[in-house]
Order: structure tokens, then sequence, then C-alpha cells
């Protein structure tokens, strides 16, 4: 027998919870590379959260600009906006503070999005798992008139029926570590975007009221 083959059949001995749990398994999968490949192109660098919280507190917005359109992501996309704004629209007063950190919070809705999901695999998993073992021992005990003249089948029948939660904890434990390493990315990515937006508005105010 395959391995394919062999995996199918302990696949199918697990009973009808397995393709619940199937099902969570690949919902977590899918998530993880989804919100990966996502990050990866939309979370900034630490090195421009760097360069550019040094380069304004010099007040040297025209150089942070330059580093902002030299980076890739959307913090440096908001600080590019917001100073290319600025030099647009020097009548922006007490709204550059709202609109800096409006946008700021729908970035991070957007990095938190589908994240919940896994959060519900990750404790769905086990009880799928623990209500398959439960359905099976059920049926396990209710055939034991029949298995009389072999009474180890029983002991085999519950043998089976806790496949359902391993693979319920295996699912659970996999998609803990995504979740885990997302959340982990996207903490880090929060912080340097509210780093960001606090030093746009922090800089804007200082060279708001030395107009004044």
């Amino acid at each position: 027998m395959s391995i394919f083959a062999h995996a199918v059949d302990y696949f199918m001995r697990g009973g009808p919870c397995m393709w619940p749990l199937l099902f969570c398994s690949m919902m977590a999968l899918v998530i993880g590379f989804e919100r990966l490949m996502y990050y990866r192109t939309s979370i900034s660098p630490d090195k421009f959260v760097v360069d550019f919280r040094e380069t304004m507190n010099e007040l040297k917005t025209k150089e942070a600009l330059v580093i902002a359109e030299n980076s890739k992501g959307t913090a440096a996309e908001l600080a590019k906006e917001m100073l290319t704004m600025e030099k647009a629209d020097e009548c922006l007063g007490i709204r550059y503070e709202a609109i800096v950190y409006g946008k700021t919070d729908r970035i991070i809705d957007a990095w938190e999005k589908r994240i919940n999901y896994l959060e519900v695999i990750v404790g769905l998993s086990p009880m799928l798992g623990l209500l398959g073992t439960i359905t099976g021992m059920i049926a396990s005990f209710n055939a034991l008139n029949d298995r009389l003249s072999n009474p180890l089948a029983v002991t085999a029948g519950i043998g089976e029926a806790l496949i359902t939660t391993v693979f319920g904890l295996i699912i659970s434990i996999m998609g803990m570590c995504i979740h885990s390493y997302l959340s982990s990315m996207l903490k880090d990515a929060t912080l340097g975007i509210n780093e960001v937006a606090d030093v746009l508005v922090n800089i804007h105010t200082i060279e708001h009221h030395d107009h004044i």
C-alpha cells in the first residue's frame, strides 16, 4: 500500500468529523500563506522606520520624503502621501492629525483582517476532534453486543475513534504556530507605522507653531 493510500485509509477510519477538520487545516494554511504574502509586500522594513524617524526629528522633511519615496510598504506610502499633502495644502491645521491617524487605523485594520479566523480554527479543531472521538466511542460500545466473540474489536474501535482527537490537536498546534508568527509580524508592523504616524504629527505641529 502506498503512503497516499495509507493516509486516505487512516483518514476515512476517523469518521465524519474528519471532513470539517480537513477543512479547518486547509483554511489555516490558506489564511497563513495569504497573510504572509500580503505582509511581505505591505509592511515597510524596520530600516525605513528608523531612518524616517531620525530624519524627521532633525526637521529634514525633504530628505524624509526622499526616504519614503525610495522605500516600500504602506508605512512609506503613508509618509509620502502626508508629506506631499502637507506641501500642497498648508491650511490643514488640526485636520492633519485626524487624517494621519485615520489612515493609520485603516492600514492596521487591513493587516488584522482574517487573523481572527485563525483563532477560531485553533479553538474549534480540538473540540471537533473530541466530538469525533466521543461519537466513535459511542458507536464502538453500541456494537459491543455484536463483538462478544472478539472483545478486542471494541478496543480497536476506540483506537480508531481517537484519530480525530490526534488530527484535531495537530491542526490546533499548526494554527497556533501560524497565528503566533503572523501576530509577531503584525505587532512589529503596528509599532512601526504608529511611530511614523506620531513623528508626522509631532513635526507638523512643531512646524505649524513656528509658522504662527
